[in-house]
């Protein structure tokens, strides 16, 4: 396909091809009738039409072709303004014959391209011609055009000024014929020039009007280099012909100095060039080279407007052809994911129908596959992101490709390409989601499905187990715990809730795998509610009429056998009541003991109704938070991916989406499905059942779910590049201001990105109220160690947070793995060793950042407004440095970290903790790090010696031998404190040796 319409080529090629045709003269074609002096034209004008010659030459013959040659060349030489106005004629045959002078007007009526105005003849001026022409010859001369006959000079004076005239004719024009010959040779080739650049010009425009787009962006790259170099060739030429043009001006005007001007300037056609002191063909010549310049100049801006199209279509043509193979790319990537999600393990390839109802091995093993299927679909899940996220890349890319073409108005090539090839992307994202999250579903729904239905196979073994078990015939007594017990079976089987199975929409061959396990439930039910109901006759008992009987005296052998001691819930509970008022007065009287034991029963059920006050108000918050991020999800973040939406986005905040949302659907997915659901699970078998292990319930479900927890340690990290997007891009964009108005917010999204921060700190004082409201003491403590496992978390987020604010450091800050501990307004004072002397330099308040490779040193940076704080980067300590780290002279109040060649003694600050206990947990944290340390470069060290021959291995055990050194402190006698100090080397394999006899000797010293 052409890259110009029709009309712009046209344009273009009609404009050169006027030049071509006007810079097509040549004199050397007629020079040698130019020097038979037949005709020649001087540059003067009459009434600016321009004025041609015929001079009186009887010695040489003008034939009919020598005169076409001439007139054709000669009526070129003035400019075509002039041409258009019209030729003026001077035929000189003053010494020759009538014969003559009618042969030249038969020439010009058969042939002259231009116009006449007038023609002027000189008769002759022979005493025979004058005859013949007061005869019939003047009668004979027929001419269409206006002739003038004069006899003689001074009436042909009269008709034209004699400035315009040359010698010959008397005028004052001394033409000399050789100099105008070689004059127009010089300006000839200069136009010459000019023709062949315009024929070059006129071959590379219709090049590009005809050339085809090429399907490959390196052919499209070679083109457009190639066409690149063609448009500096011909500025380049241009330019040297404009300066060709400029110094030939120059010489005509008979300035010898080259012109300083630029020649960069257009030369003004209207250049006037009569306040110039030159002849009329100095003119003449001048205004054929300002014509020339002229031409130049029209070249120059075809040219210009010409590229300033191509180039721009090339460039799209380019980037459509670079949109089209990064499609290709993207597509088969897509494509590879599609097949790697369709080859796992799914639903069909996964379920061995009856695995779950033969061995609890079996349904590890099944768990532990689809575990492993849900960490490769997780690994798949992140490269998936990453393609989308260049798939909405690239369909942005199209859609601004789309409308920079329409902006520049130009011919809309690809565009019909290019948005169905968007649409395709959107589609195979939202496929791949679709896919991905199905699997996901499957799996999970696979594992909960396998869990249940293992739990019911249990039951329908237990149950079948109790029925073989049980004898017919029983007494009484046998038969009411029987029945108990088969009711106690029948309540676990509504606990499990099994009709949600039911009720949900599974695929095959799940689904016929429920209808028989449900099946086997009901047999198993149905067995045991019908011996619950044969229990129930045998344990009916017989009513007997009341007879009064005198009371037996009393005997003290006699035993209390009859009376039932079995104790129910409530007595029990009035059993532990008793126990806990044992302190008060026993030999009280027996209303007081009533009225105390009363009191108490009250002050527990109050107790225990503020517990379950708390429970139901973390339950209730915690629907509302799922809620909220749900609002936030299907909300905000779905609409992202909407395509009649998104086009409102500008691509930096569609590019910046993961910022500014982070992990916000792990969270919700966690909270939503595992969390939620679990608190949801214990309030309902607390209504069921006594409120005595709610609490424990709620606690191991937050010591359970610790590990889940840490999703918000990503949430926290990000935080602050989400507010920077949020300021900088969305705040006020009316994408958000709409959707805000549509969920009736009053409050925008922002507001809403901070509830999982604000939601992580509300669970330590909910935890802190029913410890309040606990009355068991094994409850109490199992719910302090739930609130210990969130005050954990919650120092770590804090300790994360803070350290997201520290500037200045050179490096990023992931790499230094994960925060351990933060010390806030520590003193360290760091002191130099020089031999066994130590010097001490500097004593400074930092804050502390133990990193899991790195301690940095910061300054705290508050200007009071609570949202300026910094800390700003001072100094750092490698954790692979450190040689020791004990207390210094036995102060337990400090720490010291010592280094090969510096010691570090730190003073913490108390944050309500001991000084002591503070002290202990950074030693021990520092030297776990340094474990760490060692291990990881001990792994190191194996698989680097591992590929050493034995004598290279054997020379490098000797080497690592030799490297510490004992080190004295001058400031101590205690033989305990003299310390070896190592000098570890990085680069070696000894380091892990080295890093070990550290610790041992710091170890020691403790």
């Amino acid at each position: 396909m052409g890259l110009y319409k029709q009309d712009e080529f046209q344009e273009f090629y009609l404009t050169l091809q006027h030049i071509f045709e006007e810079t097509s003269l040549s004199v050397l074609s007629t020079t040698d009738l130019l020097q038979e002096r037949l005709a020649f034209i001087t540059g003067s004008t009459s009434h600016n039409c321009p004025i041609l010659t015929f001079p009186d030459n009887s010695q040489i013959e003008l034939t009919q072709e020598k005169y076409k040659k001439l007139i054709s060349y000669l009526t070129q030489v003035p400019s075509e303004n002039e041409r258009q106005y019209g030729f003026v004629i001077i035929i000189d045959r003053r010494l020759n014959t009538w014969n003559a002078v009618k042969s030249i007007i038969s020439y010009i009526e058969d042939y002259f391209p231009y116009s006449i105005q007038c023609i002027y003849l000189l008769q002759p001026n022979s005493w025979m011609q004058r005859a013949l022409s007061h005869l019939t010859i003047l009668n004979d001369i027929t001419c269409s055009y206006r002739l003038i006959i004069c006899r003689t000079l001074s009436e042909l004076h009269d008709y034209l000024d004699v400035s315009q005239l040359s010698k010959d004719l008397g005028g004052l024009i001394n033409f000399r014929l050789f100099e105008w010959i070689e004059q127009r040779v010089t300006i000839e080739k200069l136009t010459q020039s000019i023709h062949e650049l315009n024929e070059i010009l006129l071959v590379f425009i219709k090049e590009c009007y005809e050339i085809e787009f090429p399907n490959t962006v390196e052919s499209i790259q070679k083109i457009l280099n190639q066409h690149s170099k063609q448009k500096i060739e011909f500025d380049q030429e241009l330019q040297r012909i404009k300066t060709w043009g400029h110094s030939l001006l120059c010489i005509i005007h008979q300035e010898h100095k080259q012109s300083s001007t630029s020649h960069n300037n257009t030369i003004d056609k209207n250049n006037d060039i009569q306040h110039l002191v030159l002849s009329s063909d100095q003119s003449a010549h001048a205004r054929a080279c300002i014509t020339a310049l002229i031409h130049i100049d029209r070249i120059e801006s075809i040219l210009s407007q010409f590229w300033s199209i191509h180039n721009i279509r090339l460039n799209h043509c380019f980037a459509l052809r670079h949109f089209e193979q990064r499609f290709k790319e993207i597509q088969t990537i897509f494509i590879q994911l599609y097949n790697e999600v369709n080859e796992l393990s799914d639903l069909d390839t996964s379920l061995l129908l009856f695995d779950y109802c033969q061995s609890d091995n079996k349904n590890n093993n099944r768990k532990e596959e689809i575990d492993q299927t849900l960490i490769q679909l997780d690994a798949l899940s992140q490269r998936a992101q990453m393609i989308i996220s260049h798939a909405t890349q690239l369909t942005n890319d199209g859609l601004a490709l789309i409308m920079e073409q329409q902006k520049q108005q130009t011919i809309s090539y690809g565009n019909d390409s290019i948005e169905p090839k968007c649409q395709e992307l959107e589609e195979m994202k939202k496929k791949l989601i679709e896919q991905i999250d199905e699997k996901r579903h499957n799996l999970k729904l696979l594992k909960i499905y396998i869990d249940k239905l293992g739990s019911i196979n249990d039951w329908c073994i237990r149950g079948k187990d109790m029925l073989a078990m049980q004898s017919i015939h029983l007494s009484n007594d046998k038969a009411s715990r029987s029945l108990s017990e088969l009711e106690r079976f029948l309540t676990d089987l509504s606990i499990m809730n099994i009709e949600e199975l039911q009720y949900t929409s599974t695929p095959e061959p799940l689904r016929s795998m429920i209808l028989q396990v449900f099946n086997r439930v009901n047999d198993i039910r149905d067995l045991c509610e019908k011996r619950c109901e044969q229990l129930r006759h045998l344990v009916k008992s017989t009513y007997r009429p009341i007879q009064y009987v005198h009371p037996l005296p009393f005997q003290q052998n006699e035993s209390f056998n009859l009376i039932d001691t079995t104790i129910t819930p409530i007595s029990q509970q009035q059993q532990q009541i008793n126990e806990h008022i044992s302190k008060f007065d026993m030999d009280s009287n027996r209303l007081l003991s009533s009225l105390n034991n009363e009191s108490i029963i009250n002050y527990n059920t109050k107790m225990d109704k503020k517990q379950r006050h708390v429970v139901t108000e973390l339950l209730v918050t915690e629907q509302v938070y799922v809620e909220e991020l749900r609002t936030i999800i299907e909300g905000y973040m779905i609409k992202f991916d909407d395509p009649e939406q998104y086009r409102s986005l500008p691509p930096i905040i569609l590019q910046n989406k993961t910022i500014l949302f982070s992990n916000l659907p792990d969270i919700y997915a966690f909270h939503a499905t595992s969390f939620l659901r679990d608190l949801q699970q214990i309030y309902n078998d607390s209504l069921l059942i006594n409120t005595y292990s709610i609490g424990s319930a709620i606690a191991s479900c937050f010591i359970k779910r610790k590990s889940n927890f840490k999703l918000y340690e990503q949430y926290v990290l990000n935080k602050s590049q989400s507010e920077h997007i949020w300021e900088q891009y969305c705040c006020g964009h009316s994408f958000f201001t709409k959707i805000q108005q549509s969920l009736g917010h009053r409050l925008p999204l922002d507001s809403y990105l901070l509830k999982p921060i604000q939601r992580i700190t509300q669970y330590q004082l909910l935890l802190k109220e029913m410890i309040k409201y606990t009355r068991h003491e094994q409850e109490r403590i199992h719910l302090q160690e739930a609130l210990y496992v969130i005050l954990n978390i919650l120092s770590h987020l804090n300790d994360v947070m803070h350290s997201t604010q520290i500037v200045g450091y050179p490096d990023h800050l992931y790499t230094l793995g994960q925060i351990r501990l933060r010390g806030e307004n520590c003193l360290i004072s760091k002191e130099k060793r020089r031999g066994t002397v130590y010097t001490r330099t500097k004593t400074s308040t930092r804050d502390i950042f133990l990193f899991e490779r790195i301690i940095l040193l910061c300054k705290k940076k508050d200007e009071g407004n609570g949202k300026s704080l910094q800390y700003q980067f001072k100094e750092m300590i490698k954790i692979a440095d450190i040689a020791v780290c004990t207390y210094p002279k036995n102060d337990r109040k400090k720490f010291e970290i010592v280094l090969k060649d510096y010691s570090y003694i730190i003073q913490l600050s108390s944050n309500g903790e001991t000084i002591e206990e503070m002290n202990l947990r950074w030693i021990d944290t520092i030297k776990n790090c340094i474990t760490q340390q060692i291990e990881q470069h001990r792994a190191d060290a194996k698989h680097r010696s591992s590929s050493l021959d034995p004598s290279t291995h054997a020379r490098r055990r000797r080497l690592q031998n030799r490297k510490i050194v004992f080190n004295r402190s001058p400031e101590s006698d205690n033989e305990k404190a003299h310390l070896p100090i190592t000098l570890i080397d990085l680069n070696t394999d000894n380091i892990t040796q080295n890093n070990k006899l550290a610790i041992n000797n710091s170890v020691s010293h403790l």
